[in-house]
């Protein structure tokens, strides 16, 4: 009698079921990562909308609100804060001297 050769059907189905898991844990993985990225991407624009601002200018599509508070000897605090529609809110602020 010759002994046979391959894996069983409870071989076979354990190791499709170790594929798929490990296959659903990457793609969440690759999920989360792409989530990460895309909210970094959306704090630098609004951080750069910010500096906009304050240069004077009015960034497209962003919410802005310009505070100019009393500083330390005779300067300015200038706060910018920035919102967008699905975006962060950040604030930016900026010491101005008179020289």
């Amino acid at each position: 009698m010759r002994a046979e050769r391959g894996f069983s059907i409870v071989e076979t189905l354990l190791a499709l079921l170790l594929l798929a898991i490990s296959l659903t844990t990457l793609l969440h993985y690759q999920q989360r990562l792409a989530e990460g990225f895309y909210r970094q991407w959306q704090l630098r624009e609004a951080w750069r909308a910010a500096a906009l601002r304050l240069q004077g200018e009015a960034p497209a599509g962003w919410q802005t609100s310009l505070q100019r508070l009393p500083g330390p000897a005779g300067c300015q605090l200038w706060q910018v804060t920035v919102s967008g529609p699905a975006q962060p809110a950040v604030t930016l602020s900026q010491l101005r001297c008179n020289e």
